[in-house]
């Protein structure tokens, strides 16, 4: 099962719900975050790992993609990018086809693949989400922002196929979230004819700053936190979504 988790507009905190997210579901799944920026590589940062192999030398130098794969540290494993890395910012065909097969490899192992993708319509960002099976799209209150996720959702669906949308609002209450959510599908149900599914909003939070700023995920020492609690409930959702064959298979593949 591959999960992307995108958005139209950068600095909407994606990388960040991908890390809790990932920290999230691993008690009950076996979860690779794959960092699918692959020439701005942020999840490493935001764990505070540094890998030794990364994407870099898999398509670059031709390492195996299980060298590369390393321990995140809360539980779930990672497949690191690389940072200021000019020939990964959009990949070729042949490294496109690489990665694929790679991936799918991977996929063979674990329950979920969690893409954190970069931001916008580029084509390696388009990419990355038309080999997920959902999309979650990240927005935040603000023009800018649900304009811009409303043109990635529009070109993904009527360009590349995609189907499956998964909306989240960040730096919103559950209020906020909801008006806005409503909003941006009512202009999707008449242009487009998609179905976005609301996950639900992610209030602002002095905690959710702080973990960032100190590189460790929100969940792992701040349960408690209004933006916590609202990630775990997202979470749930999302485990509707995650085949029931695959649920519980860590114990089987451990």
């Amino acid at each position: 099962m591959m999960i992307s988790i995108t958005s139209g507009k950068g600095g909407v905190g994606k990388t960040s719900l991908a890390v809790n997210l990932a920290l999230a579901l691993s008690p009950e799944y076996k979860v690779l975050l794959v960092d699918a920026d692959l020439g701005l590589a942020n999840v490493d940062i935001m764990l505070s790992i540094a890998p030794k192999v990364t994407v870099k030398h898999v398509l670059l130098e031709g390492r195996s993609i299980r060298e590369a794969v390393v321990e995140g540290g809360y539980g779930f494993h990672v497949l690191p990018a690389a940072s200021g890395v000019v020939e990964l910012v959009q990949p070729d065909s042949d490294m496109k086809g690489a990665l694929e097969l790679g991936l799918n490899e991977l996929a063979s192992s674990y329950d979920l693949l969690l893409f954190d993708t970069g931001a916008g319509i580029s084509p390696a960002v388009l990419w990355f989400n038309c080999l997920a099976g959902y999309t979650i799209v990240v927005f935040t209150p603000e023009p800018t922002s649900i304009t811009d996720a409303y043109a990635l959702i529009k070109v993904l669906y009527r360009d590349y196929g995609q189907k499956n949308f998964l909306l989240v609002a960040n730096q919103a209450s559950q209020k906020e979230g909801e008006q806005y959510f409503l909003h941006l599908k009512k202009v999707i149900d008449s242009y487009l004819g998609a179905n976005p599914i609301f996950l639900g909003a992610i209030p602002k939070d002095p905690a959710l700053a702080q973990s960032i700023r100190s590189q460790k995920p929100l969940l792992a020492y701040h349960r408690e936190t209004k933006a916590a609690k609202a990630i775990l409930e997202i979470a749930e959702k999302i485990k509707s979504f995650i085949p029931v064959t695959r649920k519980n298979s860590l114990l089987s593949n451990s």
